[in-house]
């Protein structure tokens, strides 16, 4: 896993900068883009990158679902596994209508 590819994609997500990062690790900016000329960030920045993301440890390095869920996204897992293979299947359809829509 490339540590500083993972980061800057967590940062894209979030619409963030390496500034809007700084502010919100305490970490420098200048440290941050010291990392993307080839330095490696340490764990306690790692981690302190995973607090401002709202993910843990094994989410940024294993990429299993990029943030918490919240309340009601748990919600609408809990009602995904017990639809039809059917029923899940509209929902997809609904998801690429919605796609769709929001390009034009």
């Amino acid at each position: 896993m490339d540590i500083i590819a993972r980061i800057n994609e967590l940062m894209s997500k979030k619409g963030w900068t390496a500034y809007a990062l700084s502010k919100q690790t305490g970490i420098s900016t200048n440290t941050i883009y010291d990392w993307n000329k080839g330095a490696i960030p340490s764990l306690e920045n790692v981690l302190k990158v995973c607090d401002a993301m709202d993910i843990t440890a094994e989410q940024f390095f294993c990429g299993v679902q990029s943030y918490k869920l919240s309340d009601e996204e748990n919600k609408i897992l809990q009602e995904w596994f017990v639809l039809s293979d059917l029923e899940k299947k509209a929902i997809f359809s609904m998801i690429d209508t919605f796609k769709v829509l929001k390009r034009d």
